[in-house]
């Protein structure tokens, strides 16, 4: 087993016209022990983003690997184009918007040192806050009721988005299960973290650690995430979704199961493999009108999401009407 000094941590940035946030997150991420390479992809920014990247790493002493590519990719093919390029023994998602908080690395170098000859992910409470009001942050628990106990549940793995991508630390081995299928992952994944969680649930562990150091979500309006939710006011219990957005969840969610049913036969077979499947099946029908009874079922089964608004508001849309192709 390598120490955990020894072993090479890879960081993994995505960058879009992120001038406005992205020293700040730069920043945050030297506040650590543990030594990390940052992997970088600008996604065609078309503000001053690679100059401040440049800038900022060089005055802050952190090691960078440019991966740029000719074409827009988005998310999640960027970060997906990092994983097939970059070699490392842990690996980190890193979104240019956030703030990680001080040990955050390093907590998941610890946490992952263990497990580095197999599939392992681990993944944080983290806190969210509104643009750059940073007193006022609150538990990814609180805005979703998705306790410790949630998150890890294999009936969620597929709706709870337990394991956001900011937050995750996971091994090599995780990543190699990627490479195997990695065109399914494209074509399919509605986002990377999700993918990587699912193949974890599946074919390793997975741990959620609590009152640890973790990230600072930046909420803001232009997050990938505000396609599927929004979030009023100031109230951490305003986050919530528009039919519109219901309805692209939906869609989002039958496709990746889809994806992920697609991809099984590359991963290592196993009665939790043959779980997770079943669950996949029945979200691949999503998009489709559910019955009453259906819902019924869904919602004690724990597959829908432990916040009660937010899956009877996705049970409405499911009742009502089929997504259009």
């Amino acid at each position: 087993m390598k120490n955990t000094s020894d072993a090479n941590v890879a960081v993994l940035l995505a960058t879009y016209n992120g001038a406005k946030f992205v020293e700040e997150q730069l920043v945050s991420l030297t506040r650590n022990s543990a030594r990390f390479t940052l992997h970088w992809i600008d996604d065609h920014s078309t503000d001053d983003t690679r100059q401040i990247v440049r800038t900022v790493a060089e005055r802050e002493g952190i090691s960078v690997q440019e991966w740029h590519r000719d074409h827009h990719q988005g998310v999640p093919g960027t970060f997906f184009d990092l994983l097939e390029q970059v070699e490392a023994d842990i690996y980190l998602f890193c979104d240019q918007d956030d703030i990680w908080q001080p040990g955050k690395i390093d907590i998941a170098v610890e946490t992952l040192a263990p497990d580095l000859s197999r599939v392992a992910l681990c993944s944080s409470d983290f806190l969210m806050f509104r643009d750059r009001e940073y007193q006022n942050s609150y538990r990814l628990s609180v805005l979703t009721g998705l306790t410790p106990a949630a998150a890890v549940e294999e009936s969620r793995l597929f709706m709870a988005m337990a394991a956001n991508g900011h937050a995750q630390g996971f091994t090599r081995p995780l990543r190699d299960l990627f490479i195997r299928h990695k065109q399914v992952a494209r074509e399919y994944a509605y986002m990377h973290d999700e993918w990587m969680h699912n193949l974890a649930v599946a074919s390793g562990s997975v741990r959620f650690l609590s009152d640890v150091p973790t990230t600072l979500f930046r909420w803001h309006g232009g997050n990938t995430s505000g396609a599927f939710f929004v979030w009023h006011g100031k109230n951490p219990g305003h986050l919530g979704a528009t039919w519109q957005q219901r309805q692209r969840l939906r869609r989002v969610l039958a496709h990746h199961a889809r994806g992920f049913i697609l991809a099984a036969p590359t991963l290592p077979p196993s009665e939790k493999l043959e779980r997770v499947l079943k669950i996949a099946r029945v979200i691949s029908t999503l998009d489709q009108r559910q019955s009453f009874f259906s819902l019924v079922k869904l919602i004690r089964d724990g597959v829908m999401w432990p916040s009660r608004r937010l899956a009877l508001g996705l049970a409405a849309t499911c009742l009502c009407s089929s997504v259009p192709p």
